[in-house]
């Protein structure tokens, strides 16, 4: 009899230290990549602006003549205005999936509306331009600032010009626009430039700039939807399919916590002993905890970035949203396996101050 019961608390041991390496994963996952909040925690840790000028730093940087970096500048410094309203939609749009994925909800519609950053897109690049080139003009000389200004006149579209500039000799035309850079940016204008030149720029720059904003975002919609009908029926299997695996996983993850408790309990049943097992529980428990925990600080010790054979490629910025996304994860499974070190503990210590009641043979 005391065989069959070392052999049954061994095999219910055994089953238990699987069920809880396998438990261990699935609470990371859903911990992490299951769970709204957390991804919600990552996309608020993330730098959009960031990591939209290091990677225009990397693809076009050495494209861009030196007089086209305000251009650049003004766009990324939108962007960076912009943020909290990227992830404001970012954050909606997981919600609504994370209710669609877990079953909360029976359709997959996220509505984005664009209407107010189509308004306010003229007026935002325009501020945000003439601030650049004031940055850029500062501390010049009047010959730097000439030069500088005639490189950036350079590369504006002639097509996008008034009519009425278009119509003066380039020449003129360059010196009309660099005095009208010149106010615009506070610059000291200059001298024997005729009035009547420089009016011609100063009435039509701004409405021909709106005009070329309005003309590049007249095919955006007002609203953005993304539903069954935009994702097509191929992504939609794939979506639906990646739900029924989320509900199955759901499933089984309860039915894990199920299956511990009762090899816990199948491991009193077989003794009769609360010291046995306290003891074995505290056993098992305790090493499986020690496992998770090395492997753990290995995790948060060991970055991806340590695999990445070449890591000049990605971006500063995006390097560290995988590096601190790992962390994260990494984070959460130490705290799991501490708590798992800490039960098991506490079952061990316990059983050498619980009195052995042994079961009759």
């Amino acid at each position: 009899m005391s065989f069959l019961r070392g052999l049954g608390t061994f095999v219910c041991s055994f089953l238990l230290f699987l069920a809880l390496g396998i438990f261990s994963m699935a609470f990371m996952l859903h911990s992490t990549v299951l769970s709204a909040n957390f991804v919600h925690k990552e996309v608020n840790q993330i730098s959009i602006s960031s990591i939209a000028r290091d990677v225009a730093d990397k693809q076009i940087a050495d494209e861009l003549p030196t007089a086209a970096e305000p251009v650049k500048n003004a766009a990324l410094d939108v962007i960076a205005m912009q943020e909290p309203w990227i992830k404001a939609q970012l954050n909606s749009a997981i919600d609504i999936c994370y209710n669609y994925f877990q079953g909360k909800t029976s359709t997959l519609y996220i509505d984005i509306p664009l209407a107010d950053i189509k308004a306010s897109l003229s007026t935002d690049l325009w501020n945000a331009l003439q601030n650049n080139l004031k940055q850029e003009l500062a501390g010049k000389s009047e010959s730097e600032i000439s030069q500088y200004l005639q490189g950036f006149i350079i590369q504006i579209p002639t097509d996008i010009l008034p009519p009425e500039l278009m119509a003066l000799p380039a020449n003129l035309r360059d010196i009309a626009i660099e005095e009208y850079l010149r106010e615009w940016t506070g610059q000291k204008t200059l001298v024997g430039v005729p009035p009547e030149l420089t009016a011609q720029v100063e009435g039509q720059v701004k409405v021909y700039f709106d005009e070329y904003i309005a003309q590049f975002t007249k095919d955006i919609a007002d609203n953005e939807i993304i539903d069954a009908n935009k994702i097509g029926p191929d992504g939609m299997n794939g979506i639906n399919t990646a739900r029924r695996i989320i509900d199955d996983f759901q499933t089984g993850y309860h039915w894990l916590i199920v299956f511990m408790v009762v090899m816990a309990g199948l491991i009193f049943v077989i003794n009769l002993d609360v010291k046995k097992t306290t003891r074995t529980l505290g056993i098992d428990v305790l090493v499986f905890g020690i496992l998770d925990l090395a492997g753990s600080i290995v995790a948060m010790v060991i970055t991806p970035s340590h695999f990445i054979p070449q890591t000049a490629d990605i971006p500063v910025s995006v390097q560290h949203v995988i590096d601190n996304v790992t962390r994260d994860v990494a984070t959460v499974a130490l705290k799991f396996s501490i708590g798992v070190l800490v039960v098991g503990a506490v079952l061990l210590v316990a059983s050498f101050f619980v009195p052995s009641r042994e079961s009759p043979e």
